[in-house]
């Protein structure tokens, strides 16, 4: 009856404004790897929290309520190459730290996952930063915590160079001491 009532149910109309934004997201979440790949060769930021992570360390970004995702991992030369997602281990839970039965199959360490596109958006177009997103409750995550905190530190910094242009990205210019 369930079934009946969902497929005879018309499919949710998104406007232009939601495609476009799935569109931005959808791009920037290809491009990813080679983002974190250039900007660790001009950040030392980027390059430290690259470093923590050890080869083969594999993360995703997905947006809940809009198929999005990217799935990255980090190669021995320190680079970030994008995991298909036919070869994602299917047998284990993403970020449970488990290992695959499939040894050809990627399992991904570390999960972040955005509870909508409105705020997957915000944070990739530079309309809010990581640390207010987070407290809003904006994502979630799943994996060990070490290297959470190392990815947080690493998407800071990439959308600081990113978009350091943004207000929400800005650094706050210092106070000025007073000379009597």
């Amino acid at each position: 009856m369930a079934e009946a009532a969902s497929a005879s149910a018309p499919a949710v109309r998104r406007g232009a404004a939601w495609q476009v934004q799935a569109l931005y997201v959808r791009v920037l979440l290809r491009l990813l790897p080679l983002l974190i790949s250039i900007f660790r060769h001009v950040s030392p930021k980027i390059r430290a929290e690259v470093a923590y992570l050890k080869p083969g360390y594999t993360f995703q970004l997905r947006v809940e309520g809009a198929d999005l995702s990217g799935t990255c991992r980090r190669t021995a030369s320190g680079s970030f190459k994008r995991v298909p997602p036919a070869r994602i281990a299917r047998d284990v839970e993403a970020g449970s730290g488990l290992p695959s039965a499939d040894p050809q199959a990627a399992t991904v360490d570390y999960v972040i996952a955005f509870r909508s596109l409105p705020y997957a958006f915000a944070c990739f177009s530079g309309g809010e930063t990581l640390k207010d997103a987070l407290a809003e409750r904006a994502f979630s995550t799943r994996g060990p915590n070490d290297t959470g905190v190392a990815l947080t530190y690493l998407f800071t910094a990439l959308l600081r160079m990113f978009f350091g242009w943004r207000g929400a990205y800005r650094t706050a210019p210092k106070a000025r001491r007073r000379t009597a």
